[in-house]
């Protein structure tokens, strides 16, 4: 059981906090300041064990007007040192050639995004990933790649929200100066994944959360099975849930290539949640 890297860090759990502590359950007692290193350097530097492919829904709930449905599926992998990760979402009921088609990668030396125009995969710059990944949705492609694991950060102390959880601040390089500020992340004691990100705009007013739901077991991982995204502003919301996945599987070098993009031949068979 291993916790993943970038947005798999969402999603796979730590093994070595897969246990829930009994007895100090009332009180979160603070890290040292060598406990909260131990704790960031074990959650920003996790690998992924294998590949693997989720199947997803999306509900965009706006704060005025109806819920609106949208599918996909995710895949992820360690290559050459970096995480791989290719995300491809729709509405539900359009057809295939409506969906956006992301691949992104993160490593500690280069974060990259590129995204499906016409067939073809085009690199689209920092100023671009916070644009949501299709237009009525609110996660966007930087929640996903989560560029933040690599900043500098600093241990703010623990607290409870629902669960124990140790929070970091996460100050932005300046090239993000325009659109984020800092990112401030909650950690939970039990099994160091993220249970709420806030991320910060111009003038450091908060402009998205990002939260945890449900976890679950797949083939001996914990998974995370939902997380949540608000927009501060407009207060519309979407709701992620993860409904089917295979993972430990292997993947074709293809499905993270912009330059020789394809999806596997025979798709993995995936279990339904």
């Amino acid at each position: 059981m291993l916790m993943g890297a970038v947005f798999v860090a969402l999603i796979f759990v730590s093994a070595s906090h897969a246990q829930p502590r009994r007895g100090a359950a009332d009180k979160v007692a603070a890290l040292t300041q060598a406990e909260a290193q131990e704790r960031w350097k074990e959650f920003s530097s996790s690998k992924i064990a294998g590949d693997y492919c989720l199947g997803f829904s999306i509900s965009h709930n706006p704060r005025r007007g109806e819920s609106v449905i949208y599918k996909g599926l995710m895949f992820g992998s360690e290559r050459n040192g970096s995480t791989m990760t290719r995300i491809i979402v729709r509405k539900a009921g359009s057809p295939e050639t409506d969906a956006a088609d992301f691949i992104l990668k993160n490593s500690r030396t280069s974060s990259k995004i590129w995204r499906s125009e016409g067939g073809k995969f085009r690199e689209i710059p920092e100023s671009e990933w916070h644009k949501p990944m299709l237009d009525g949705l609110v996660f966007s492609p930087f929640d996903i790649l989560m560029p933040y694991r690599w900043w500098e950060s600093g241990y703010k102390g623990p607290m409870r929200m629902g669960k124990a959880v140790h929070v970091y601040s996460l100050k932005a390089p300046d090239k993000f100066s325009g659109s984020v500020s800092r990112v401030e992340i909650a950690l939970t004691r039990d099994f160091n994944s993220p249970a709420q990100t806030e991320i910060f705009g111009a003038g450091n007013l908060p402009s998205k959360t990002v939260s945890l739901g449900a976890v679950k077991k797949l083939d001996g991982l914990w998974i995370i099975l939902e997380l949540s995204a608000r927009d501060n502003s407009s207060r519309d919301s979407d709701r992620l849930k993860f409904r089917s996945g295979a993972v430990k599987i292997k993947l074709p070098e293809s499905v993270f290539s912009p330059e020789n993009p394809a999806l596997p031949s025979k798709m993995p068979e995936l279990k339904i949640f």
